[in-house]
């Protein structure tokens, strides 16, 4: 029997497509196994060999309204590359952190793509259809393994109870939404005993070129910070002289979002180095191991700034060089701007002028997180 491990959303989804300066040949993607006029379900086949011919990816996803509909979140769970080619990516990632012992942390990660597209993957194995399962545990251990598909089917929600949906067939490895707008989902392992309670962040991601040949650093992590839920996305693109920096950022308190954005100028993340090493170097450089990051989010007018310093606490996976993920705690403060109207200071002294602002800090806050790097320049 396949233990349930069900895991409540920290975020409905987080979808990130890889920047690029010529995205062409975008079209829908044509493998849909079910496309009625009467109904929003599809699946999705995806082989577990490597495809022939060109790839194409699907970039813009349309969002007409504040609220998305069931439509709009299904197309960000599906599949977003038509075929798997050498030189094409696609995955879908789940990861929960205790919130009482960061180094009680899951993350399952369903991958469609060849160890030619993404280097970290087994260049031995021939499926393009790959799960890989990452644990650590509060005694220290860390558990990492992975079993290759022999197909795998993505379905979409149809607004009648039927929810979306993945499954690796032959891993033993499947998610499942368990409410229609996708705040909920169930996960399926085929493990003995594995157990994490904790906050669950579902990530896609999907590039059409190889990962070597888009990625100069790539900063990502999310986690809960007293009453704000937080996500974090910097990344640097691979031969760009003028190194533009492109982000996605998310703050939501009490589940209400208070930025959702992928404008620069919103959040920064910036490594913090220990004296004498080259941990705090931006841009990095392969070997730069920081001991943690600096968050800087820009909460919009009369938000103020959210700042976050993350250390990293427990290594979940990586090399060493290329790429880390680790456990982390955060500590935080909202600076609070506030406008101020005209007003007499002393007898006859000086008037504030409007719209000048002073600042004061909240209260700090604290909390823990799951945050990774790539960093592909030598």
């Amino acid at each position: 029997m396949l233990p349930l491990l069900l895991i409540f959303v920290l975020l409905a989804q987080h979808a990130l497509a890889f920047p690029r300066q010529h995205r062409a040949n975008e079209k829908p993607l044509p493998y849909s196994l079910h496309d009625s006029r009467d109904t929003r379900s599809r699946s999705y086949k995806i082989p577990s060999a490597v495809q022939n011919g060109t790839s194409k990816a699907q970039f813009e996803i349309p969002t007409p309204a504040t609220t998305l509909d069931i439509e709009t979140l299904f197309r960000l769970d599906a599949p977003q590359i038509d075929s798997i080619n050498n030189s094409v990516f696609d995955w879908w990632y789940f990861d929960a952190v205790s919130e009482t012992n960061p180094d009680d942390s899951l993350v399952v990660t369903f991958f469609s793509s060849s160890a030619e597209a993404f280097p970290f993957l087994d260049a031995n194995e021939s499926s393009v259809l790959t799960v890989w399962l990452w644990a650590s545990f509060a005694n220290g251990t860390v558990f990492y393994d992975s079993v290759p598909a022999t197909v795998a089917t993505v379905t979409g929600a149809d607004g009648a109870g039927t929810n979306s949906s993945g499954e690796w067939s032959s891993t033993g490895f499947s998610w499942a939404a368990l409410t229609e707008d996708l705040s909920r989902y169930e996960i399926i392992i085929a493990s003995e005993k594995l157990q994490v309670e904790g906050r669950l962040t579902l990530t896609s991601n999907w590039s059409d070129q190889r990962f070597v040949d888009s990625v100069h650093s790539w900063y990502w992590g999310h986690g809960r910070l007293g009453p704000y839920s937080i996500v974090w996305f910097s990344y640097l693109a691979m031969d760009d002289p003028t190194n533009a920096t492109y982000v996605s950022s998310y703050v939501a308190k009490d589940g209400e979002v208070l930025v959702s954005a992928c404008d620069p100028s919103i959040l920064t993340v910036r490594p913090i180095g220990s004296p004498g090493t080259t941990g705090g170097r931006y841009p990095p450089r392969v070997g730069d191991l920081p001991e943690g990051f600096r968050l800087e989010y820009d909460l919009g007018e009369g938000g103020g700034r959210l700042e976050v310093n993350v250390s990293v606490r427990t290594v979940v996976a990586g090399d060493g060089e290329y790429y880390m993920r680790w456990t982390g705690d955060m500590v935080g403060e909202v600076i609070e701007s506030e406008s101020r109207r005209p007003q007499d200071v002393g007898g006859g002294g000086p008037k504030k002028e409007m719209g000048e602002r002073s600042e004061r800090s909240s209260s700090s806050l604290v909390g823990v997180a799951v945050l990774e790097q790539f960093v592909m320049m030598e």
